[in-house]
């Protein structure tokens, strides 16, 4: 038969007729035609290839975005509070002084830094009259520096300063909740703690660190320290509370007894909160591989929509390779002809997806006030995979189309 053939062929030279031949460029400009020509069709092969590269631009897009959200958050919130005590409550008070702090906040990494004592529960009430019964609240003395790092939100009123420190003004601030159990609801007004009064100057309603200061009152650092002397009650917690950048916790921790003591650094311990990195890692590496799922079941879903429109498509246009057969196009002219119009929807389907999936992922980033992180990578991947995709896709139909013979074709 092959030699039937062969000798079929070299007839046909003998006579001067040429075999038919169809050069790339050729290929590629017939596929262009067929697409452009039929705008409908091309748009019912392609719309599954839209989807799906828009899904994937936009699912990795948001991924990185919340991946991006998740660092950012983990950043603001990662540990940034040292704490310093001594192993020893009746250690001498050299490691509290000026001159220690001031070692301690020229670290790299610090702050801020202050002094704070804590005297236990301190009776306080609203009038001096002494058959009111008074009400146990834990006062913590904290000097500007110690009152900047605790944070307090205020709900009304303002905050101590140097001014009341260097004064020892004797002005006291309520959390909302000492505040409600002392009837107190406005600032201005007089309290009285172990029969002294001091003036509400503020009630707040939150802490950024040290949460044990919402069941408590706060007064200036060198209030509390007179006060603890009148009083002679229960011995006072002093310790060093410290602000770092975030990160830098666990170094400061290291650092911190040394410049406070640096005689012996082991008399003092330094409280750091380990940094929740290998949480964030999980998190992100969670919401990638989620994020890598969801892409591939929609370009999955790319692919074999183009598959099925491509097959629905040439199969209607039998008559047309019949007549192109007829004519003297070869099998593989048919062939490359068709893989080559899949491809090339593929493409653009892929490049309007990407850009729909970027437009998405911006939408829902300034909605949601995220600062959206555009991969142009997997834009350029999406559009890659849509084209090679509509390549593969194309296989099965187009090597279909070209085995019907021309007459078989025509008479469809």
């Amino acid at each position: 038969m092959r030699k039937s053939l062969r000798r079929v062929h070299q007839d046909i030279e003998e006579l001067g007729i040429q075999r038919s031949r169809m050069p790339v460029r050729d290929l590629l400009w017939e596929a262009a035609l067929s697409v452009l020509g039929h705008p409908g069709r091309s748009l019912v092969t392609v719309i599954g290839t839209i989807l799906g590269a828009a899904a994937f631009v936009a699912s990795l897009g948001l991924g990185s975005t919340l991946n991006q959200q998740v660092s950012a958050a983990f950043d603001a919130r990662r540990a940034t509070e040292v704490l310093v005590q001594p192993e020893d409550p009746e250690l001498i008070k050299a490691w509290f002084g000026d001159a220690a702090l001031g070692r301690l906040t020229r670290l790299n990494g610090v702050v801020a830094a202050g002094r704070r004592v804590s005297l236990g529960e301190q009776p306080m009430r609203r009038t001096i009259d002494s058959l009111a019964a008074p009400t146990g609240v834990p006062l913590i003395g904290a000097d500007p520096a110690a009152l900047r790092v605790m944070a307090p939100q205020l709900t009304v009123g303002r905050s101590f300063d140097d001014f009341h420190e260097r004064d020892a003004t004797p002005v006291i601030m309520l959390s909302d909740a000492v505040a409600r159990q002392l009837g107190i609801h406005r600032t201005g007004v007089a309290i009285f703690v172990a029969d002294q009064p001091y003036t509400v100057i503020g009630i707040f309603h939150d802490v950024i660190r040290r949460p044990e200061a919402m069941a408590a009152a706060i007064v200036p650092f060198s209030v509390a320290s007179r006060l603890d002397e009148a009083t002679g009650g229960q011995p006072a917690t002093r310790d060093v509370l410290v602000e770092t950048s975030p990160g830098a916790a666990q170094l400061i921790g290291r650092q911190a007894p040394l410049a406070l003591r640096p005689e012996a650094p082991a008399e003092l311990r330094a409280v750091a909160p380990p940094d929740p990195r290998t949480l964030r890692r999980e998190i992100e590496g969670s919401t990638t591989r989620s994020t890598l799922l969801i892409s591939g079941v929609a370009l999955l879903m790319g692919t074999v929509s183009i598959g099925n429109a491509a097959t629905a498509g040439i199969a209607a246009r039998t008559g047309e390779i019949g007549l192109r057969r007829a004519v003297g196009a070869r099998r593989r002219h048919i062939f490359g002809q068709l893989v080559l119009e899949t491809a090339v929807l593929g493409g653009l389907g892929g490049a309007i997806g990407a850009l729909l999936g970027v437009l998405a992922t911006s939408v829902v980033s300034i909605v949601n006030g995220w600062a959206p992180v555009i991969e142009i990578r997997s834009a350029l991947v999406a559009c890659a995979i849509s084209t090679v995709a509509g390549l593969l896709a194309g296989l099965v139909p187009a090597a279909r189309a070209a085995r019907v013979p021309p007459v078989q074709a025509l008479q469809r």
